[in-house]
This record gives structure tokens, C-alpha cells and sequence, in this order.
């Protein structure tokens, strides 16, 4: 009896400081709170800046011609689809073990860093102009709107209809199905700071847009790829220094 009191007591320490070291190892991976909450909140804040600015920018430039009524049913319905979307995709995010979200958060923020930097060597090293970007797609959707109605008049609102808002939401839900990408990933380490970051930057970029849109144009484009594109590559790396730590301490 007391032989066998004393093989569980050994194998009750021989497991306990395994255990231990799991949680250790676990409280002290390179995504501790700080870097998290830090983290969450300026992907989110740059992700709705981002992305949501080339809406605001599309809209603001083409609201005399496609009228208000569309213009705001497309943005307001492609913003629904891409909350939906962000949901969806940010409880498919928690359902998966610690170290895949490392990875998966870790790859996706890699994937839009260099989409940005490639933006910031566009327009900075190459010289390509934003505000023609901006001038050629809002003429094209002028134009579907102006052929579907069979108008001559471009100087005329066209008259207010879901398809005549379709190209507003096709790009509200473009540029929203990215945001939502980045804004999942960060949701899923920490839901409260992205949300948070995401209100922020919804603020700003309401606001500005209700002063001027010269206001946005003023802002160089190479500036802010270059910032979200670093900031993006900084955290997909401590991310997937995270994932790479937890595998080679065995933790998931």
C-alpha cells in the first residue's frame, strides 16, 4: 500500500512541472496583452482607414452624378455585407488552436503588408498618381450607371434604384472584404481593441469626409501604404515569431 502511495506521488510530480512549463511557456509568448491590445487596435485603426478611405474618396467624387440615395445604399449596404463577412470569418478564426491563429493572423497580415508596400513603391518610387486612380474608377462607374440608364446627361443625379448602386456596393464590399480580413485576424487575440480601433477610425474618416474631400486627397497615398504596410509586417512578424515559439515549446 505505502509502495503504491509512493509511485503516485512520483508520478504526480514527475507530471506537475510538465504542466508548469506548458502554462510558463504559454504566459510568456511574444503575444503577451500588451503587444495584443497594441496590436488589435492599430490593425483595425488602419484597416477601416485604409480601405474605407477609397470608398469615401469613390463616393464623394461621383455623389453629383449617381445621386445620394445610391450612392449611400450601396455604401451602407456593402458595409452590412462586410460586417457579416468580418464575423463569419472572426468565429472561424476562434475556432481554431492558438498556434493556428499565429500563423493564419501571421499570414494574412503578410499578404496585405505587401500589397500596401507594393502601393507605397507604386505611387512613391514610380510616381503613379492616386488621384488618377481615383478619377478613372469613379468615371467608370459613372459610366455603367449612365449606359444602364441609357443617359446622355451626365450632369444630371441618376435617378435613385438598386442596380444603379450596385457599383458603389461592389466596391464597398471589395475594399470591406479586406478590411474584414485584417479585422478578424486581430479580433481573434483581442475582439474588444478592434472593435475599438475600428469605431476610431470610422470617426476620423466620417469626419473628414463631412469637411472636404480635398481633405482626403491631401493625405499622400505613399504615406499611408508605406505606415499600414510596415505596421502590418511588424505584427504579422511578432505573430509568427509567436506561432514558431509555441511549436518548438510544444504549446497549441
Amino acid at each position: 500500500m505505502r509502495a503504491k502511495r509512493r509511485n503516485a506521488k512520483d508520478i504526480h510530480f514527475r507530471v506537475e512541472p510538465r504542466n508548469i512549463r506548458k502554462t510558463t511557456g504559454y504566459e510568456t509568448r511574444m503575444t503577451d496583452p500588451t503587444v495584443v491590445i497594441i496590436g488589435s487596435f492599430l490593425l483595425a485603426f488602419k484597416a477601416i482607414l485604409i480601405e474605407g478611405s477609397e470608398v469615401a474618396i469613390l463616393s464623394l467624387a461621383t455623389i453629383k452624378q449617381l445621386g445620394r440615395n445610391n450612392i449611400l445604399f450601396g455604401v451602407i449596404a456593402g458595409g452590412l455585407g462586410s460586417i457579416v463577412t468580418f464575423l463569419v470569418v472572426w468565429r472561424i478564426f476562434l475556432l481554431l488552436p492558438a498556434i493556428i491563429i499565429d500563423f493564419a493572423t501571421a499570414a494574412v497580415l503578410f499578404y496585405f503588408s505587401s500589397r500596401f508596400l507594393r502601393g507605397f513603391i507604386k505611387y512613391a518610387i514610380k510616381h503613379k498618381s492616386f488621384r488618377e486612380k481615383m478619377a478613372r474608377m469613379g468615371k467608370e462607374v459613372i459610366e455603367k450607371d449612365l449606359k444602364r440608364e441609357g443617359a446622355v446627361d451626365s450632369t444630371q443625379p441618376i435617378r435613385f434604384s438598386v442596380p444603379n448602386s450596385l457599383p458603389v456596393l461592389s466596391i464597398t464590399l471589395t475594399e470591406g472584404f479586406e478590411a474584414s480580413l485584417v479585422l478578424a485576424a486581430a479580433g481573434a487575440f483581442n475582439i474588444q481593441w478592434t472593435l475599438i480601433g475600428a469605431a476610431v477610425s470610422l470617426i476620423v474618416l466620417i469626419a473628414v469626409s463631412a469637411v472636404s474631400y480635398d481633405y482626403l486627397m491631401r493625405v499622400p497615398r505613399w504615406l499611408l501604404d508605406l505606415i499600414a504596410g510596415v505596421v502590418l509586417l511588424s505584427f504579422g512578424l511578432i505573430f509568427f515569431a509567436s506561432g514558431v515559439l509555441s511549436a518548438l515549446t510544444g504549446t497549441t
